[in-house]
């Protein structure tokens, strides 16, 4: 599983949680984390901002296999796009299907 797919699949965990809910509504949706609508925005955001970073990685995936190698070889070099990805996925750390090599 690649680290973007892995990040998808918990958005889309929290998104079904969320649709799951009562529906809360009104203003307070700003100040109360585990309001469904506010929940449901969040997830559209990181799924938003998953797919630009995984833009930024510089990966191809015509290229040597890089996109499942998930690096450029012996160069080690992150990208800005393979970071943001990374410090995403640091909140699921114990999820069982965390690759620790996503770790900083």
């Amino acid at each position: 599983m690649t680290l973007t797919a892995f990040l998808l699949a918990r958005i889309a965990e929290d998104e079904a949680a969320a649709d799951a809910a009562p529906a809360g509504g009104g203003p307070a949706y700003l100040a109360d984390p585990t309001d469904p609508a506010r929940v449901l925005a969040e997830c559209r955001a990181k799924r938003r901002v998953v797919v630009l970073a995984d833009e930024a990685t510089g990966l191809d995936e015509t290229v040597d296999m890089e996109r499942e190698a998930g690096s450029r070889g012996e160069s080690g070099i992150h990208y800005v796009g393979d970071r943001i990805l990374r410090a995403m996925a640091a909140v699921y750390d114990g999820h069982r299907d965390f690759d620790p090599a996503w770790r900083d």
